[in-house]
Order: structure tokens, then C-alpha cells, then sequence
């Protein structure tokens, strides 16, 4: 079943969230059984966007630090609001 890129982000959220996952990218990355690579990408794209144009904890540095699990879930939630608000 392919899953989408919210879907994707939400789920890493939550590896993050449980300390499954040490970070975004680990997260993302580990759901490969789950979705496609396309998906995957996108769901890296958006989060790089949002870290992008962020400040203070949900930057870009939050991609590589994976001792940050509170800046990580920022991140990762502040994409899934910023796609969500796009789409209403």
C-alpha cells in the first residue's frame, strides 16, 4: 500500500517521537518497506523547505543533528502543518 508524503512525515514523527529513530533523516529512510522512493523524497523536500525558510530550533541544522529529538519533531510537525495548511 503506498503511503503519502504526510502520511510518510507523520510516521517519522512518531519514530522520532518514541526514539526509534535517532533523526529525521534515519526516520524517513527506514520506512523504504512502506513506501516508494518518489514518496520518500518528496517527504525529504518538504521537510527541507520548511527548514529553509524557519527559524530558531526547526532549521536545516536540525536535519543533521541527531542528539535534537525535540528540534527534530519541531521540524517534522511544522511540515505536516505547513502541507495541511496548503491544502485547506
Amino acid at each position: 500500500m503506498e503511503t503519502t508524503v504526510l502520511g510518510v512525515l507523520k510516521k517519522a514523527c512518531d519514530l522520532v517521537g518514541s526514539g526509534q529513530s535517532l533523526g529525521i533523516i534515519e526516520a524517513i529512510s527506514s520506512l523504504r518497506d512502506q513506501t516508494s522512493g518518489r514518496t520518500r523524497d518528496l517527504a525529504y523536500y518538504a521537510v527541507l523547505e520548511t527548514a529553509m525558510v524557519s527559524r530558531g530550533d526547526a532549521s536545516l541544522t536540525t536535519l543533521s543533528c541527531n542528539d535534537r529529538r525535540e528540534s527534530a519533531i519541531e521540524l517534522l510537525e511544522a511540515t505536516i502543518r505547513r502541507i495541511v495548511s496548503a491544502l485547506h
